[in-house]
C-alpha cells in the first residue's frame, strides 16, 4: 500500500513513538502513541489538509487501527470527492 508523504507527515506529527516516516501500513497507531485526544487532532488535520469532512460513520475502531486502514478511509473519501467526467 502506497501512502503519500503528505499523509505520512501529518500522521507522524501525532505519533510520539514513531521515529520517522518509515512506519508501515500495518503499524498499530495506538502502539505508536496515538491516544484519543491525539486522534481528534489528527482527524482535524486530515480534514484540513485534504479538504474533507470525515463523516462519523467512517470513524470506527477498524479504520483507526493502523496507518493503512486510516489511509484507506481517507483515500476512499478523496476519491469520492473527485468529479466524474461525464
Amino acid at each position: 500500500m502506497n501512502m503519500p508523504s503528505s499523509f505520512r507527515k501529518i500522521l507522524l506529527a501525532h505519533l510520539p513513538y514513531a521515529a520517522s516516516e518509515e512506519f508501515s501500513p500495518d503499524d498499530d497507531l495506538a502502539a505508536l502513541g496515538l491516544d484519543s485526544i491525539g486522534m481528534m487532532h489528527l482527524l482535524v488535520d486530515l480534514e484540513e489538509a485534504f479538504g474533507l469532512e470525515l463523516p462519523d460513520e467512517v470513524i470506527t475502531e477498524e479504520t483507526l487501527a493502523t496507518a493503512g486502514s486510516l489511509w484507506q478511509m481517507v483515500s476512499g473519501l478523496i476519491a469520492a470527492e473527485l468529479p466524474v467526467d461525464a
